[in-house]
């Protein structure tokens, strides 16, 4: 599958896209959200993982902008370091199907992309 990962990290998205990419799917790495819009208005992906504090279009901006203009039906998985209710509640109200606070153990996070394709 083809998956859109929002990291402005170079470790953290190291480690997602060889993740990921070992368990078979085609990962593509975006530091800002403003290069991610730009490739989504040529090119689809079946997932996408958002990091909330990026340069440019926040995720959160990345995400009500995917679910405006896009696809209600996109799946969207939120991976950021916020993880007070408040900010968990307001991105998955917005649409985000999804949400996992950092860090995150690689089977984990190899389940939930898997459920949400599985779903999508």
């Amino acid at each position: 599958m083809r998956i859109a990962i929002l990291e402005d990290d170079p470790v953290q998205a190291g480690i997602l896209n060889d993740t990921l990419s070992s368990a078979g799917h085609n990962c593509h790495l975006f530091p800002t959200g403003d290069l991610l819009v730009q490739r989504m208005r040529r090119e689809t992906f079946d997932l996408l993982i958002l990091d909330w504090i990026v340069p440019g279009m926040s995720g959160e901006e990345v995400l009500k902008w995917v679910r405006q203009d896009v696809s209600k039906w996109l799946p969207i998985l939120f991976l950021t370091s916020r993880g007070r209710e408040t900010d968990i509640a307001s991105v998955l109200d917005s649409g985000a199907d999804d949400y996992i606070v950092k860090p995150v153990g690689t089977t984990v996070l190899l389940a939930r992309v898997e459920a949400l394709l599985r779903n999508g």
